[in-house]
């Protein structure tokens, strides 16, 4: 296959998947995959590298180390882990003993994950040993599993007993109208809302997802979206009920530079994320001149895809690539797809929705609840029998609160919002949850939170406060404590203070007459006095930093003790930091020293040798990691290249 010719799916050995009613539930699904293809690559990350049979054998000894607690069919298991492989095994162990995962997210603040283990009723929790103090705290009474007395150590066989104990279980005493899993969104009344959704609907949308982009056995595919999230649904499934190869991304971790460099190591062929990683990735791709000529597919979301976006992944990516654009949420997961030709140029600068996917109709309803028809604009509703459970009155309809106007060729374009429902980094966000946080402050009396685009047009929350007195507290306290309740995303990164709320003659909250953001705002980070640090008045080094820092986080300035995260900062935005100071100054630095060090100074330090000798030992044990793990690799491509011929299509071809 060259760079211009288009590529086929049964090159990759795409196959249909088999309907909802056919294939069985996720554990039968999966254990077939493992049974045709023990030796394949299952779940690879930069730390492991699992075979089918291996992912099998782990996910055994979870189930059975879960049935041994006293847990029963039906039960709901808690899940505390990082963004590892070790989180796949969990998964898969808890559908294999009949029961429902719920993700816990260890970056979430402790409270909230406290009520949505209380909320879901799970029965135990299953953890790393580094989340183990944590998982003690929200078990309570509980029974918390240790994850690493479950299962073989890195570096051991998982063979013998677990080979035996893998596909040859006993079929788990689940069937297709099981709860499969539990995940939690952002909710209106101020409190995370769960859904449940079932094994039948799982793998329908398994099958919209598979098909959409024709995913095949010789794929493989990233996981960037946290196991929280519907999307990690998506590419979890449909990469390891294929018989796919499944690449879990921890950006936090690796960051744009590390990303770009491992998906060309490993010849990635499937990529999904939101807009604004995908946005990230192009352009460290642009200022390093590196390619990823085995990727044929970007799938692409979370976010308006617009005509400069589809530009930019034809200019970086080869002929055979292809975008997607997906819609849907946690309650329908994928409703409405397009796979967009290389010719294709949506007619409004703006990618539309795409067409409903199979055993789905989408249509749009005007404010009575009557279908709109023609071209004309209203909310999107979609109806199917794949809803998840309970998310919806009558278990098949579902209004999504989104606006749209139907294009000529049926397509949709998404115009807003019937509520204040907004994404942020790509993740649904009620700015009603926010407000509510906010008004448990004790210096705030009203609050409203809308969105605005930064300077560098990345989507951001900033919320409009009238406080007792007048008082004017400091950003970096009210974000201090508002991570005390909400997860990072829906943090605002910028405060404006008013004297009173814009009200409407009816006596409203006038949105609309609200101070735009980024005139208004106060970020709370000091622009005078012997604490600043302008980038053309610092040293070589200190300048460099503060002009990555300033590029970032859209500013003109910062001081030397600034918090990057008080500064409106994320982990995106921090990946950025990395990618440019590794091109320029650091070539070195690695992710996690961002964290280690979020201030100007810390880092500066940290760069210029105050912890070089810490730096530098992680960095020689990243390179001896890298050194084994691209042995493990060949050896892995050699073992894979010798089967290739039983599990390829005919005719087919590996990238």
């Amino acid at each position: 296959m060259t760079e211009d010719t288009p590529v086929s799916e049964a090159a990759f050995g795409h196959r249909p998947f088999p309907t909802a009613q056919q294939a069985g539930t996720l554990v039968h699904r999966f254990l077939e995959q493992a049974a045709a293809h023990p030796e394949r690559e299952a779940v690879v990350t930069p730390d492991a590298r699992w075979t089918y049979r291996e992912t099998a054998g782990r996910s055994a000894r979870v189930a059975t180390a879960l049935s041994a607690a006293g847990l029963r069919p039906g039960d709901r298991v808690g899940l505390l882990f990082s963004h590892g492989a070790e989180m796949i095994a969990a998964l898969l162990g808890v559908l294999r003993a009949g029961m429902s995962y719920v993700p816990l997210d260890a970056s979430y603040p402790e409270s909230r994950l406290g009520h949505m283990a209380d909320d879901a009723g799970i029965r135990a929790l299953v953890a790393l040993a580094a989340n183990a103090p944590l998982a003690d705290r929200l078990a309570g009474t509980r029974p918390v599993l240790a994850y690493e007395d479950l299962v073989p150590t890195e570096g051991t066989d998982p063979s013998g007993a677990d080979a035996a104990d893998g596909p040859d279980l006993p079929a788990p005493p689940a069937g297709p109208d099981s709860e499969a899993y539990v995940l939690y969104t952002s909710g209106s009344t101020g409190r995370p809302k769960p859904v449940a959704q079932i094994h039948r609907n799982v793998l329908h949308h398994t099958r919209v997802w598979t098909d959409g982009l024709g995913i095949g056995l010789l794929d493989r595919v990233t996981l960037q979206s946290a196991y929280s999230w519907d999307s990690a649904v998506q590419d979890t499934f449909a990469a390891l009920l294929n018989g796919a190869a499944l690449y879990p991304v921890d950006l936090k971790s690796l960051g744009i530079t590390g990303l770009l460099e491992w998906m060309a190591a490993e010849r990635v062929t499937v990529y999904h994320s939101t807009l604004p990683v995908f946005r990230a990735l192009v352009r460290a791709m642009a200022s390093r001149a590196t390619e990823l000529p085995g990727m044929r597919m970007l799938a692409l979301g979370g976010d308006t895809l617009h005509l400069a976006d589809l530009d930019a992944a034809r200019r970086s990516f080869g002929r055979h690539c292809r975008v997607a654009g997906a819609y849907g949420s946690t309650e329908c997961s994928c409703a409405l797809l397009r796979v967009a030709d290389r010719n294709y140029r949506p007619p409004t600068g703006v990618f539309p929705l795409g067409f409903a996917v199979a055993e789905t109709e989408v249509r749009l309803e005007d404010a009575e609840g009557r279908v709109v028809p023609g071209p004309g604009e209203g909310e999107i509703v979609v109806e199917s029998p794949y809803l998840a459970p309970g998310a919806v009155a009558d278990g098949r309809t579902y209004r999504t609160g989104d606006l749209a106007r139907r294009l000529d060729d049926g397509t949709l374009l998404l115009i807003g919002r019937r509520d204040f429902q907004v994404k942020i980094s790509g993740i649904r966000v009620e700015t009603g949850e926010v407000e509510s946080a906010l008004k448990d402050l004790p210096q705030v009396t009203e609050a409203v939170v809308m969105p605005f685009d930064d300077r560098s047009g990345e989507r951001q929350l900033a919320a409009y406060l009238v406080t007792a007195d007048g008082a004017r507290p400091e950003p970096s306290a009210l974000r201090a404590a508002l991570r005390g309740t909400l997860p990072a995303h829906a943090v605002p990164a910028a405060f404006v203070f008013l004297a009173a709320l814009p009200l409407t003659p009816n006596h409203k909250i006038d949105r609309a007459a609200l101070p735009p953001a980024l005139s208004a705002a106060d970020p709370g980070r000091t622009t005078e006095g012997p604490g600043s640090a302008s980038p053309a008045a610092a040293g070589p080094l200190a300048r460099a930093v503060a002009q990555a820092w300033c590029e970032a986080l859209g500013t003109d300035t910062v001081g030397p003790d600034d918090n990057f995260f008080d500064l409106g900062g994320t982990s995106l935005r921090m990946a950025a930091v990395h990618e440019r100071l590794t091109r320029t100054v650091a070539p070195d630095l690695r992710m996690t020293d961002l964290y280690r060090a979020p201030t100007l100074r810390s880092l500066v330090g940290l760069i210029g040798g105050d912890d070089r000798q810490d730096s530098a030992a992680g960095a020689a044990r990243g390179a001896r990691r890298r050194t084994a793990h691209g042995g493990r690799r060949a050896a892995a491509r050699t073992r894979n290249a010798s089967s290739l011929s039983n599990d390829r299509q005919p005719g087919g071809t590996c990238d």
